[in-house]
């Protein structure tokens, strides 16, 4: 299956989504690239030189949707995952 790449800009803090968040440190990823007509679709997120992976198994820790800031009349939605760039992680997708 194809694995796309995601690059994200930053990290946040997870006190700014959910009080029960606050010592994880998390990545938010539009719904859109993470689901397609197809269904969902493997991802490698990269934040400066260190990578993730976001499968079927990675857990969802917060999902929030927002009203389209220019007015479209349109949503998106946000999931949150835990930011855990891990060796482990890395060999799988080697």
């Amino acid at each position: 299956m194809k694995m796309n790449y995601y690059n994200i800009k930053k990290l946040i803090k997870g006190y700014r989504v959910s009080p029960d968040l606050k010592s994880k440190t998390l990545i938010a990823i539009p719904q859109k690239k993470i689901y397609s007509r197809y269904g969902f679709i493997p991802l490698q997120i990269v934040h400066g030189d260190k990578k993730m992976s976001i499968t079927r198994n990675t857990p969802i820790l917060h999902r929030e949707q927002f009203r389209d800031k220019f007015n479209r009349g349109t949503f998106y939605t946000l999931f949150y995952y835990e930011w855990n760039p891990n060796k482990l992680q890395l060999e799988l997708s080697l």
